[in-house]
């Protein structure tokens, strides 16, 4: 078998043979095992409560036919010494190949981590889905430009201009549309912090609606008279914003008068008769009720309570039965409710004045 040492290229055959046959094997052994114990780890990954494992397994699903081929022939050559340039040229395919691959593993991995925190924590949220897009693009976009970065250098390629000169484009480019970028940055405090959500009823300066779509620019609220009303993400974060949707409890707060001719024994008792109208009431916890003040036409009285759901509409219908029940309950015991008056006293000029005597 003298024909196996006929030397190729500076190197016999039997060694050309020799770095083929550990190339084929590393690429089968990688090719027949490497699924297989991503299909295990899938299914182990299914079974745990986390989702960075899932991420991991996504990445790892993004292995693709070439990455067996360049790892078996990266194997291969290291039993062959090829000449330089050659060396040169099959070293710097081998590192594109494998850089491709890690940026398909980093962005499958980033892409299902996002995935699963948006399905976790926001499903059901569709301007959440829409910005998740968008960062979902913008990191693929940033892992794909390094690999890029990376490539060029393993080629040999001086990337410090490039860099520099995208560094300056971006810095101009940022300026050009910092509103807009304002905007979106805004979306995405929005998003993450949630001060607010869609159906959530707001008031922001003089206006006040029920938040109906978080954009990447804007936010879009439906006013209580019906309008639409848009407003920028940026403004919105300056704003003082009162959201109600998230009350748990909704403050109730009335006053009424009763007339001064009123019996003090009867004005001791109002109090408790307005707790017990109060308590009545199947949603409402009472806080208080006091006799505050000697007004200029009226006994006012000032009451709070707390609604236990914090819809508008159940609280109003129940203040509305609290003032009816408030209304009997003064006309059974003969009170009247104050309402503006004044008493003008007059002295005729021609009534000669009393006489006062001084006893010295």
């Amino acid at each position: 078998m003298d024909f196996l040492k006929e030397v190729i290229w500076g190197n016999t055959l039997e060694t050309w043979l020799m770095g083929a046959a550990v190339a084929l094997a590393t690429g089968t052994v990688l090719w027949a095992f490497v699924p297989r114990l991503i299909r295990r780890a899938r299914t182990l990954a299914r079974s745990t409560g986390t989702y960075v494992d899932d991420a991991v397994v996504a990445a790892a699903r993004g292995t693709r036919g070439f990455f067996f081929v360049a790892a078996g022939l990266f194997a291969g050559s290291r039993y062959v010494d090829l000449p330089r340039r050659i060396d040169a040229v099959f070293t710097d395919v081998l590192a594109s190949a494998i850089l491709i691959q890690v940026g398909m593993w980093l962005s499958g991995g980033y892409q299902s981590l996002l995935t699963h925190i948006r399905d976790d924590r926001y499903p059901d949220d569709a301007a959440v889905a829409t910005s998740f897009n968008l960062i979902r693009l913008l990191g693929v976009g940033v892992i794909w430009f390094l690999i890029f970065v990376l490539v060029l250098q393993a080629w040999g390629v001086n990337v410090t201009a490039l860099i520099t000169g995208l560094g300056i484009g971006g810095i101009a480019i940022a300026l050009a549309v910092q509103n807009i970028l304002a905007d979106l940055f805004a979306s995405l405090s929005i998003i993450f912090d949630k001060p607010f959500l869609v159906g959530d009823f707001l008031t922001i300066d003089d206006y006040a609606g029920t938040v109906e779509e978080i954009g990447l620019k804007t936010t879009k609220l439906r006013s209580v008279s019906g309008e639409q009303l848009v407003m920028s993400n940026s403004d919105l974060l300056r704003s003082r914003i009162r959201n109600y949707g998230r009350m748990d409890e909704r403050r109730g707060h009335f006053t009424f008068g009763i007339v001064y001719e009123t019996d003090p024994d009867v004005v001791t008792q109002i109090p408790g008769w307005v707790e017990e109208i109060v308590e009545g009431q199947e949603m409402a916890r009472f806080d208080r009720c006091h006799f505050k003040s000697l007004g200029q036409w009226a006994l006012e009285f000032e009451t709070v309570y707390y609604m236990t759901v914090p819809d508008y509409k159940v609280f109003m219908k129940v203040q509305e039965e609290v003032n009816v029940a408030l209304m009997r309950k003064l006309a059974d015991a003969r009170v009247e409710f104050a309402y503006p008056t004044q008493l003008h006293y007059e002295r005729r000029l021609d009534t000669p004045e009393p006489q006062v005597e001084t006893v010295r």
